[in-house]
């Protein structure tokens, strides 16, 4: 009995050191391994450069950078147009409205739209979102006109760095940004809910209250403002508008 426990105790001992090997092998190759992520992706940046200008109401044209903010008062449509290159051959073109709605025109024919004042439940400005304009290799040298009308005077007049390519390259180069903070705001949801699931357990077993339901409740109060901030949250819900007044509500809840 005690060789076959002194046996178990060193397979469990190798074990460790097992998994603690792998553990370090792929640390290291994550820290000095060679970046896979560069390879197969676009062969050029999906941040388009070309110029902007500001078609201003009163008939006066400025270059703009992008992205920024210029002065437009809230209700008041920014109207900018840039000439595509001669070379162009890409599928999509697409920026990210901040609670505006969104028009894209080419050579005057309207291409399309964004605006969500007819499925909205409440509020005045459509939700934060990226805006997939099609294009195709037909579209070179044409005139792209892109108008943001919002009613917050926060968001009014903000350009947001405008993406081409493919669909597929844009949504990557978009979650190599931001999917790190959504990834995390999965996790503090799952262990959230966990936490408030195995509190329950607890209080229902022992009959007392424990502070662990009450964190989890914090927890996924803080999850859910943190998705329904997410710079892809577009993708994760059919009504991304309902998500997005979620983070409302959940600061509201917090006290």
């Amino acid at each position: 009995m005690r060789t076959q426990k002194h046996n178990l105790q060193g397979i469990k001992v190798f074990f460790y050191i097992l998994m603690i090997a792998i553990l370090g092998w792929f640390v290291f190759m994550q820290l000095f391994g060679a970046n896979e992520q560069d390879h197969d992706v676009q062969s050029h940046s999906v941040v388009y450069t070309q110029s902007f200008y500001w078609e201003k109401e009163d008939g006066s044209k400025q270059k703009i950078n992008l992205p920024g903010k210029y002065e437009v008062k809230p209700g008041h449509t920014m109207v900018i147009r840039t000439t595509l290159p001669k070379d162009y051959n890409e599928t999509s073109i697409a920026i990210r409205s901040s609670l505006q709605d969104v028009k894209f025109y080419v050579d005057n024919t309207l291409r399309k739209e964004y605006s969500t004042k007819d499925t909205r439940l409440a509020g005045k400005n459509s939700a934060s979102r990226y805006i997939f304009c099609p294009t195709t290799y037909k579209d070179a040298g044409k005139t792209l006109r892109i108008e943001l009308t919002t009613y917050t005077s926060n968001y009014s007049g903000v350009v947001n760095e405008i993406y081409y390519g493919s669909e597929a390259d844009i949504w990557q180069y978009i979650y190599n940004d931001y999917g790190m903070y959504t990834f995390i705001a999965f996790f503090i949801l799952f262990a959230s809910i966990t936490s408030v699931l195995f509190g329950t357990a607890l209080k229902f077993t022992y009959h007392t209250n424990f502070s662990m339901e009450y964190l989890g409740w914090c927890m996924i109060m803080g999850a859910i403002w943190m998705i329904g901030e997410s710079k892809v949250r577009q993708i994760l819900v059919p009504n991304a508008s309902s998500l997005a007044s979620l983070c409302f509500v959940m600061i509201m809840l917090c006290p």
